[in-house]
């Protein structure tokens, strides 16, 4: 469903490395970084705007970053359940850190200073669809070797910087060398370019055997050299356990900890009125009788009931009732995600006033809205 037509929808960008075919249309992350579009559509639910905010006052510390003599980089860990929005945060930051980037150079161009910095790479290890299987298990399908892991990311770094620079020519040993010293020639050759590297590490099934993820944490901190900020994406669903997986880290003025929860009561509707750009919308909208369990099924319920309506070829109005109907009326298995045991509490709610009465439901799975 084009995205000027329903507004849930995800634009896709122009590039599609990594993107599922054919791409979705309401659900993957929003890269405002490389398409303007999606910094309109990303919405603060889960106090999101305020762990933007505190990566904003971590970007104070990029004169450091971009300075070779200062050898340290910067590790920003993000945390919280999966389906809640921590790559669309992830790049997001991304944004913001471009944003910064184009002001200090602005202002050292107005001050008739060197250019602190001429580009910025960005190496996304999973791709777009942020997948980290295939970076992290071996060919049995089981958790690779930390050393394995964090080879494959080397890997995605260096062809990340290859297809930046096509003139570029690394010493073929560098695919071979430990973490810290591959990344500390990186950092040299980003130097040597004026570039600041991003890397997206995605969410990586851990069984934690013997601390595996602790390790993989602290060898991605030694690997944050100048020039060079990693982003590392850890699911966890509370905040205790979140705050276990990065205190072994802290403090270290290096680490970023950026944290999202779950959904917050309200947060349906300020989606709902952030996302629907110019289509009307009730100005509140109350507590609903489906909860979607993330932000991820929130947005496939909202464009789902879009869609409907736009076939239906009626305005789009996505409602506290339309998505009870919606939710009560499908098949768990059409909303990715949607918990079996909301459907067996919440009867299917009655028809809004002025609506036309419904035909009895039929045995067997509903039909696609």
């Amino acid at each position: 469903m084009p995205i000027h037509r329903n507004p849930y929808a995800v634009h896709v960008p122009v590039t599609k490395r990594g993107l599922p075919k054919p791409p979705p249309r309401d659900d993957h992350p929003l890269i405002a970084w490389e398409d303007e579009n999606h910094v309109h559509q990303w919405v603060d639910v889960d106090h999101a705007e305020e762990q933007l905010q505190r990566f904003d006052e971590a970007l104070s510390r990029f004169a450091d970053v971009i300075n070779p003599g200062v050898d340290q980089g910067s590790l920003v860990v993000v945390t919280g359940p999966r389906g809640m929005g921590k790559t669309t945060l992830i790049h997001h930051c991304i944004y913001l850190a471009q944003q910064r980037i184009a002001q200090m150079c602005r202002d050292a161009e107005a001050a008739g200073n060197p250019l602190p910095i001429a580009q910025h790479i960005v190496a996304m290890t999973a791709g777009y669809g942020n997948n980290g299987r295939p970076i992290s298990r071996d060919e049995n399908g089981e958790i690779a070797s930390a050393a394995v892991i964090n080879a494959n990311i080397r890997e995605k770094v260096i062809a990340a910087l290859r297809a930046h620079f096509p003139a570029l020519e690394l010493d073929p040993s560098i695919s071979e060398e430990r973490p810290f010293k591959a990344f500390s020639r990186i950092s040299t050759v980003l130097a040597e370019h004026d570039s600041l590297l991003f890397v997206v590490v995605p969410h990586i099934d851990w069984t934690d055997q013997g601390g595996l993820r602790t390790q993989f944490l602290d060898t991605c901190l030694t690997a944050a050299q100048s020039r060079i900020v990693l982003f590392v994406e850890i699911s966890h669903e509370t905040v205790a356990t979140a705050g276990e997986v990065i205190e072994a880290l802290l403090p270290n003025d290096a680490v970023t900890h950026l944290m999202l929860g779950g959904l917050k009561p309200g947060d349906t509707a300020k989606f709902s009125q952030g996302a629907r750009a110019a289509h009307p919308d009730p100005d509140d909208l109350p507590p609903s009788v489906w909860q979607p369990a993330d932000v991820r099924e929130l947005r496939q319920a909202c464009h789902a009931v879009a869609a409907g309506q736009i076939r239906d070829g009626r305005p789009v109005r996505v409602t506290t009732h339309e998505l009870d109907r919606h939710a009560a009326g499908r098949s768990p298995l059409d909303i990715p995600g949607l918990r079996r045991e909301a459907l067996r509490a919440h009867p299917e709610p009655g028809p809004a006033p002025g609506d036309p009465p419904r035909p009895p439901r039929q045995a067997g799975p509903a039909p696609d809205s």
